[in-house]
């Protein structure tokens, strides 16, 4: 696998803010060669995007600052779920290539606040992110309700994304010749499946996940 890109960026520059804009244009390459019992098999695909990037940065002073930023990217399918032919080095849990997976096309939006106050050392940070990702390649399980053989193969989504922040706040504790530092972060991931019914439908599962972590750390010198 290998790729080349080229791109173009404006940048301006004020005294209290500043932002750029810009695209990338990407070509990929992945080439292999599935060796089997039977047949070989070529793999040769190539993957065509234009990637679009954008920042923003407002400084309300020289230590307290907000910037906002968007960028995208790709993941390339794996030799192995481009394959033709079927792994059926397990007779129960055959494994199914699709010649025909997009590649997956991310959208990120980073938020960062940064408050700080180094003569009083307090310190306040704020991170958001936020990702959606188009044709996301997940596994469609078809399972044979009479034999029990499961039938597994790689397709392209959409509709996956997930969420995730951090807040984290320092403060000395003088009494005790250090600092405490309260911070805390969350996650949400919507991710999807698809499965058989009991009639043969395929059927898209919605996965959700949500994550909470408090955190108190406490630092003496």
């Amino acid at each position: 696998y290998g790729f080349t890109n080229a791109g173009i960026r404006m940048r301006t520059q004020k005294k209290k803010y500043s932002y750029s804009f810009g695209a990338n244009w990407q070509q990929a390459e992945l080439q292999g060669k599935i060796t089997t019992g039977i047949k070989d098999s070529l793999i040769n695909k190539t993957f065509r995007n234009i990637l679009p990037n954008a920042r923003f940065q407002y400084n309300f002073s020289k230590f307290k600052t907000l910037s906002l930023s968007y960028n995208t990217s790709t993941n390339q399918p794996g030799m192995s779920q481009l394959q033709p032919i079927p792994d059926n080095s397990n007779p129960l849990n055959i494994k199914n290539g699709n010649p025909d997976l997009k590649q997956e096309f991310n959208h990120t939006i980073q938020s960062n606040l940064n408050l700080m106050s180094p003569y009083k050392n307090k310190n306040l940070f704020v991170f958001l992110t936020a990702r959606t990702t188009e044709n996301k390649i997940v596994n469609s399980d078809s399972i044979n309700l009479q034999t029990g053989v499961r039938n597994t193969k790689p397709v392209n989504v959409s509709g996956v994304y997930n969420l995730s922040n951090n807040i984290s706040y320092s403060m000395p504790v003088r009494f005790l010749k250090g600092s405490v530092e309260i911070s805390s972060s969350t996650g949400y991931n919507q991710g999807k499946q698809l499965i058989n019914s009991i009639t043969g439908q395929l059927i898209e599962n919605t996965i959700k996940t949500l994550t909470f972590g408090p955190e108190v750390r406490l630092d003496m010198n």
